[in-house]
């Protein structure tokens, strides 16, 4: 029997081997095996392989450790852009509540940064990037913040700290804004060719940022009464078989549990391709949909609220999520 302290403690040695073995495979983590835990290769099964490298099969097992082969449809993938008006925007179509202006804020909300859209050139294009409200922190001078990802609040590191207008419900128009970008950590990108079989590897273990709320705007850690979802309350670190739920702007309320944790993964931001490690993954309970496009930025909550990451990439069947204690760490927050 594989012991999960056993598994997680060569995680690093494992991913650089199962990375190698198929250039398709896109995360690697622990997970239930049928007699202990394992490790678990999520591959993208569309993905385009170069005959020349990358065609090799993935071992059954590593040190005696079995190994499981998940296929998923697409690469992971964080960020949303959607019409800011007219035609396909929130206001005119969805029937999402996260999605339309509330007042006070609570947990779940769509959020956009509207100085960053508008440098980009998206407002100039109709469109504007959304995410997620996580849930409210509190930052070392004892102010309030909104808690979502680096890509959701500060675009992808192009943010202006003290500056940028955060926005909910977000539109063409930079009004109804509830705070300013306060800090975020740099994603971090590696170079070209590089896996967890090299040496040259530059991790991130967190998408995160915190955009202080307005003198005057209130603002709940709840999530909208009809959700019936407890408030975010406490924190801890995940663990295989958690059964977890989420409120983002796109899918609301969705119900998972923790499949994998000790994660690997790569993702694709503005920076270049940025390597993330010590994160979990989500799936829906009985192949529903956990998160989609937009979801970014959600707290990801235990049945009785405690929370457990921060969601902020997936696939088609497998929800991301940044461990919690070190989004809180890194930003020097705490949970409001």
């Amino acid at each position: 029997m594989a012991k999960l302290s056993d598994v997680v403690a060569k995680i690093d040695m494992a991913a650089g081997i199962l990375f190698s073995a198929n250039a398709a495979v896109r995360s690697v983590g622990v997970g239930r095996a049928p007699d202990g835990f394992g490790y678990v290769a999520v591959r993208n099964k569309n993905a385009p392989v170069a005959f020349a490298g990358g065609v090799r099969e993935v071992p059954p097992s590593i040190e005696g450790i079995p190994v499981r082969i998940v296929d998923s449809s697409r690469d992971p993938q964080s960020l949303v852009r959607i019409p800011h008006s007219g035609v396909g925007s929130p206001a005119t179509l969805s029937f999402m509540p996260e999605q339309q202006r509330h007042r006070p804020l609570v947990c779940g909300l769509q959020i956009q940064n509207y100085d960053q859209d508008d440098r980009s050139g998206d407002l100039r294009k109709g469109l504007m990037i959304v995410g997620t409200l996580g849930c409210f922190v509190r930052l070392a001078n004892g102010d309030v913040a909104i808690l979502s990802n680096n890509h959701v609040l500060a675009g992808e590191n192009k943010g202006q700290r003290g500056k940028d207008a955060i926005l909910q419900q977000g539109g063409a128009a930079k009004t109804n804004t509830v705070a300013e970008l306060t800090d975020f950590i740099d994603l971090k990108d590696s170079p070209a060719g590089t896996a967890p079989s090299t040496s040259n590897v530059i991790w991130n273990e967190v998408d995160a940022g915190v955009a202080q709320v307005r003198s005057g705007v209130a603002h709940q850690q709840a999530y909208l009464p009809a959700r019936l979802a407890p408030p975010p309350s406490g924190t801890a670190a995940a663990a295989v078989g958690d059964k977890v739920h989420k409120v983002g702007r796109t899918t609301g309320l969705t119900y998972g549990e923790i499949t994998q944790i000790a994660v690997q993964v790569s993702i694709n931001y503005a920076p270049g391709l940025c390597w993330f490690r010590d994160c979990m993954v989500i799936e829906g309970l009985n192949g529903t949909t956990f998160a989609d496009h937009g979801d970014s930025g959600s707290a990801i909550l235990r049945d009785d609220g405690t929370v457990l990451g921060l969601l902020f990439a997936g696939t088609d069947s497998q929800t991301y999520a940044c461990d919690i204690g070190h989004v809180l760490n890194q930003l020097n927050c705490t949970m409001a």
